[in-house]
């Protein structure tokens, strides 16, 4: 034992003595922490009994729209996106008149595409949305279209919710599509007097 603790003396000072020799400590990650997960939108949105048929038809179009971007050359698909899904009829929008010519000629091809993976689709309508910019749907593309009727009703629900995660969330959602009913300033007394009217005036005497 003393010959082995003399060899590893000297190893330890001869180590030391080269000053390329770095030790170089860390702090590892303790065995009990656990990640903080933040709450998703739609996980919340879920827990609403009330949001889910507006949840399935999202749904429905994001999972429709990615069958029509699968079936579509690459260059048209990023001219296209799915707007609405109802009564079997998937309704496109088209960023211009030439993308939408070639849609309505692959009309009833989708639709047997889509039948054959057991989508209920009837027909294929296209309609033409002017200025729009390529880039603008392609990030319509990635999200669900919600149409004015759809805002209307999500916005009935938020204000007949009470305070929630849920109804924070629609708020947010709501304000992101800009379908946020304006709300008068806080403290504003409100007009007794039609804007442009004239107070009556004195008699002379």
């Amino acid at each position: 034992m003393p010959t082995r603790w003399r060899s590893e003396s000297v190893t330890d000072r001869a180590l030391a003595r080269r000053s390329e020799i770095r030790i170089i400590c860390t702090t590892l990650p303790s065995e009990h922490a656990t990640p903080v997960r933040l709450p998703r939108l739609d996980r919340i949105l879920a827990a609403e009994g009330e949001l889910q048929p507006v949840l399935a038809k999202a749904r429905d179009i994001r999972a429709l729209a990615g069958l029509v971007t699968d079936f579509l050359p690459l260059d048209l698909a990023r001219q296209a996106r799915v707007a609405n899904f109802r009564d079997g009829e998937v309704i496109l929008v088209a960023a211009n008149s030439a993308a939408a010519a070639k849609l309505r000629l692959l009309a009833p091809s989708l639709c047997r595409y889509l039948s054959e993976r057991r989508w209920q689709v009837n027909s294929v309508s296209v309609r033409v949305q002017p200025n729009r910019t390529t880039k603008d749907g392609v990030a319509s593309q990635k999200s669900a279209h919600l149409s004015t009727r759809t805002l209307d009703s999500l916005r009935n629900l938020y204000e007949s919710m009470t305070d929630s995660p849920a109804r924070e969330a629609l708020r947010k959602l709501l304000q992101r599509r800009g379908a946020t009913r304006p709300t008068a300033p806080a403290g504003a007394a409100p007009q007794e007097r039609a804007a442009g009217s004239a107070r009556p005036r004195k008699p002379r005497p």
